[in-house]
């Protein structure tokens, strides 16, 4: 009866952890949907608050990229974007299919 009981129990805490599991990874589905999914942005025409919504960029740098693209015109291609302070090859990869211009 102990070996019946310590089974029934075992099987039990499994279907609970993986039940449990389930909306764990359907929420992680959906955060990874979401950001595949992300609408791009335009660096050309995206305001402080638009570009904030990229990787990595807070207001700083937004605020960089908008002021560099008043002073210099628009971007031509993503690259440019290193030549704002603070922006370097990884952040620009990081972001590369989210950005358009």
């Amino acid at each position: 009866m102990g070996l019946c009981c310590l089974l029934s129990s075992h099987s039990y805490a499994a279907e609970t952890a993986k039940t449990m599991a389930e909306p764990t990874q359907k929420m992680t589905k959906a955060i990874k949907k979401k950001s595949t999914d992300m609408q791009k942005v335009n660096i050309n025409n995206a305001s402080v608050e638009e570009l904030q919504a990229l990787k990595g960029i807070g207001q700083a740098k937004a605020k960089a990229i908008v002021d560099y693209r008043t002073k210099n015109g628009k971007f031509t291609d993503l690259q440019q974007l290193t030549m704002v302070t603070g922006i370097g090859d990884k952040l620009v990869s990081q972001n590369t299919e989210n950005m358009s211009f």
